[in-house]
């Protein structure tokens, strides 16, 4: 009968060790729509064909896409990222060693003078002469029995951060595609921006050396002269804007990739000469959300504020630590791996807090009440996305339509000044009256510019909404559309 009795005791601490006090985890229903809204909506993919994380398909220019890996490569702030991540990674290390027993070795040799009547550990008495002590132990301290599962909940909770710390990362690194993409863009339109600028100073300064000709001869008056000058200064300071323009995009550019941006990879400023990324379809289905790093990462940290709560509620069980050690100890070096010295040792340890006022409860409510703000901020992150995601599908279709009509507008201030020009050569036509057609079409270029721009940056907002990309068969797109969309000339 005697014999069963270490049985059930071993039984019962292995039962005690798979307890776990973490309450059961539910993840929170999402505070949206399962569908876009109407505006957005269309014949689709399924979830699983939609999504696919690899930006390169996305990116269709390849001077962007190489530019894109330099700053993977080389930015700053992604490092700094990546060291978050290893650190995270070391902290769950730390956290899961802790179910282990440190196992260490420790020795000691000794020299002394013992006083008369004392036995050295060799056996004997001293009689007042000279010891040595030599003494080898291995074992471990202080083992704590993770009987309450205190040490898993943190383990879980370490986990869990540590996973928050790489979607972390990749929301930087989703963050970072775009912004170079967006600025690469932006430089794109400054650079076309300022090359309209200089034609139009060009074109406006030379119907002004006409006039002040015409002046001379007594054909013109000199008001005409001061406006055309006046016309001429005005595309002289939008040269000027656009060049600054120009220079801070470049500058920007530089701070993200982390190093001088290659000539070759600069965007040409050609209005309408390919298209940078690929199109996006419609009707995504909203679940594509759930993929977005940032959303991930919101979902790890309610986990790990779960994980908390087990370990808080741990305070008010027992803790149990073993100590256990065998060595050897001789006062004669060569005995002492005898079996006469050697010696062996145990021992099992408990703690229990009685009174700590309140402490204890305040950490389990604490606890509580960051889970509780977990899930509100998953729960925020997650409604947030959506509407980025939303009003990118909104736009998507109000800016296509918008780029095509301001296209068109385009061409018409073509004609319009092609005659004028025609008209004001033979004659039959007023400066003023060449120069204002000229200034509609240089402001209708300069808005379609605007909006060309305006589109590519919502489209990469729409993939950093929907957390990275879409379908292969989706993702090159805009190479068919390159031939439609080149530019006219003046």
């Amino acid at each position: 009968m005697n014999r069963c009795v270490p049985s059930t005791c071993l039984m019962s601490l292995f039962l005690l060790s798979a307890c776990s006090l973490d309450p059961p985890y539910e993840k929170p229903d999402a505070p949206i729509d399962q569908q876009w809204p109407a505006s957005s909506a269309g014949a689709c993919c399924t979830a699983r064909e939609a999504f696919d994380h690899d930006w390169h398909g996305f990116i269709v220019d390849p001077r962007l896409r190489t530019l894109i890996e330099l700053a993977l490569e080389n930015n700053r702030g992604l490092r700094q990222f990546a060291a978050s991540v290893e650190e995270a990674r070391a902290g769950y290390a730390g956290a899961e060693s802790a179910l282990f027993p440190t196992i260490g070795i420790d020795t000691y040799a000794g020299r002394s003078k013992l006083p008369p009547l004392v036995r050295t550990p060799g056996g004997g008495d001293s009689a007042g002469s000279i010891a040595n002590t030599f003494q080898a132990t291995a074992g471990f301290t202080s083992y704590e029995l993770d009987l309450f599962g205190r040490i898993r909940s943190q383990r879980s909770a370490a986990g869990a951060r540590f996973e928050a710390s790489e979607a972390d990362y990749q929301t930087a690194r989703l963050a970072l595609i775009g912004e170079v993409a967006s600025t690469w863009l932006s430089l794109k339109a400054s650079q076309n921006l300022l090359d309209l600028a200089q034609t139009t100073y060009e074109t406006q300064n030379h119907y002004g050396q006409l006039l002040r000709k015409s002046y001379n001869l007594g054909s013109s008056a000199q008001i005409d002269v001061h406006q055309a000058d006046a016309q001429t200064n005005t595309a002289a300071v939008q040269i000027n804007t656009y060049r600054m323009q120009v220079a801070q995009n470049m500058n920007a550019l530089r701070v993200l990739v982390g190093q001088p941006v290659p000539p070759a990879l600069l965007p040409s400023g050609v209005l309408g000469e390919s298209l940078a990324t690929a199109d996006v379809p419609a009707g995504l289905p909203s679940s594509l959300m759930t993929r977005r790093p940032d959303i991930m990462a919101a979902e790890a940290l309610l986990r790990a504020a779960n994980a908390d709560i087990g370990a808080a509620r741990s305070a008010y069980f027992p803790t149990f630590s073993l100590t256990s050690a065998l060595g050897s100890l001789s006062g004669d070096f060569s005995r002492l791996l005898s079996a006469p010295a050697q010696f062996w040792s145990t021992a099992l340890s408990g703690s229990l807090t009685l009174i700590d006022g309140g402490a204890r409860r305040a950490q389990v409510d604490g606890a509580h009440a960051r889970f509780d703000g977990r899930a509100a901020a998953y729960e925020a992150t997650v409604q947030n996305a959506f509407r980025e995601a939303a009003d990118a599908l909104n736009a998507r279709q109000e800016m296509l339509t918008q780029v095509a009509a301001q296209k068109r507008l385009v061409e018409d201030y073509q004609e319009a000044y092609r005659q004028s020009r025609l008209r004001f050569e033979a004659g039959m036509d007023s400066y003023f009256s060449t120069m204002d057609a000229h200034r509609s079409l240089f402001e209708a270029q300069q808005k379609w510019s605007q909006l060309e721009l305006a589109r590519e940056i919502n489209q990469v907002n729409l993939y950093k909404a929907l957390g990275g990309g879409w379908s292969q068969s989706l993702k090159v797109a805009g190479e068919s559309r390159v031939a439609e969309r080149s530019r006219p000339g003046p």
